[in-house]
């Protein structure tokens, strides 16, 4: 299961929960009749969800008081992986980070640890040891990636170190 938010707080008297969001797409994830799940495998089914001041706000089905939502204060919510939906050359957060990169002369240039949204396009911090580097995630510098074996190829140009 992957995880896509953290119930923070209650949010008013009538269950909603705020959320600290950690997923893509958000309006997808928690659309009106979406099967969440918490870690102990307890199913919430969402009736609502909007956002406000980068923040997430839902109600679910049967939590309509604060004392239920506040019960589910500090709980992580998870989707199962087979209910993500993704085409060719998309790739999910989860599935880069800790990939190994190497330059077109396979040498090892560091591992993925963090990812970075910029606006235009994502960022991926590299890093080897106490040694980084920000790489964007951009056709220009990738040759293959690999998430299967934990791998991404990139050209390396001068100065991205």
């Amino acid at each position: 299961m992957l995880r896509v938010a953290t119930i923070i707080n209650t949010h008013g008297l009538k269950g909603e929960c705020k959320l600290y969001i950690h997923t893509d797409q958000p309006q997808e994830r928690f659309k009106k009749g979406n099967i969440l799940y918490l870690q102990d495998g307890t199913k919430l089914e969402v009736i609502s969800y909007r956002e406000q001041k980068g923040f997430g706000y839902c109600k679910f089905v049967g939590v309509d008081t604060i004392e239920k939502a506040e019960a589910l204060k500090t709980k992580e919510v998870f989707i199962k992986k087979s209910d993500l939906l993704k085409s060719e050359d998309e790739y999910y957060y989860y599935e880069l980070v800790d990939c190994k990169v190497f330059n077109e002369q396979e040498e090892y240039l560091g591992k993925v640890s963090d990812i970075l949204e910029t606006g235009a396009n994502l960022v991926l911090r590299i890093q080897d040891g106490k040694k980084s580097f920000l790489l964007p995630f951009v056709d220009a510098f990738l040759i293959d990636v690999d998430v299967e074996q934990k791998k991404i190829t990139i050209k390396e140009m001068e100065g991205l170190r």
